[in-house]
């Protein structure tokens, strides 16, 4: 899930914590599965096409911040710095879900923001889709199992697109949106870049 402590065990996984297009679209495709027998890795298939809807030239997100620790935040932020300028590729930030084609959100689901973050993706026009960025956001991350906490967004929300890492990289989260436009292809599949 890039946080680090892979490295430890299998110093030879840094490599693959270091790639940038880690982004999924089925939350399956993080999690690598062995076939014992034949000592292989089970491929999950391919992914999913992209929606149609959400191919737009131009994409505007609403970031939530569902209840989470910062780090998530911090990183998004950096989209829009020169080095990674989401701008170039038509993404910007809005102030108003009305406005938003993707609802961004970090962080696991708190029970207090369960409510706002249902109402914020009810005020999104059709067609929308959902980004999930960060281990919290994905399954709760630390939080997980607390009874304050809901747990991942896809408990309250369809999630179209999941972005991995405590914190994730802007380069993966910048994948992530590419992603969900069909501008970017999925390179990880059943835990295993393909």
């Amino acid at each position: 899930m890039g946080c680090g402590r892979c490295a430890l065990a299998r110093p030879e996984a840094v490599g693959e914590v270091k790639r940038l297009e880690v982004a999924v679209t089925r939350r399956e495709d993080l999690v690598q599965r062995v076939d014992l027998e034949r000592r292989a890795f089970l491929d999950p298939g391919p992914p999913p096409p992209p929606r149609k809807g959400l191919a737009l030239p131009t994409l505007a997100f609403r970031e939530v911040s569902a209840g989470d620790t910062g780090l998530a935040d911090s990183e998004v932020a950096l989209l829009g710095n020169p080095f990674h300028d989401m701008s170039r590729f038509g993404l910007s930030v809005v102030a108003s879900p009305r406005h938003a084609d993707l609802l961004l959100v970090t962080g696991p689901v708190s029970r207090n923001m369960a409510e706002g973050l249902l109402r914020t993706y009810e005020a999104m026009p059709e067609p929308k889709g959902v980004v999930a960025v960060g281990n919290e956001a994905i399954a709760g991350g630390v939080f997980a199992g607390s009874p304050e906490v809901v747990g991942g967004v896809d408990r309250l929300l369809p999630v179209d697109v999941y972005v991995p890492g405590d914190p994730p990289r802007p380069g993966a989260i910048l994948h992530g949106l590419l992603l969900l436009t069909g501008r970017a292809g999925q390179c990880l599949r059943g835990g295993v870049f393909r």
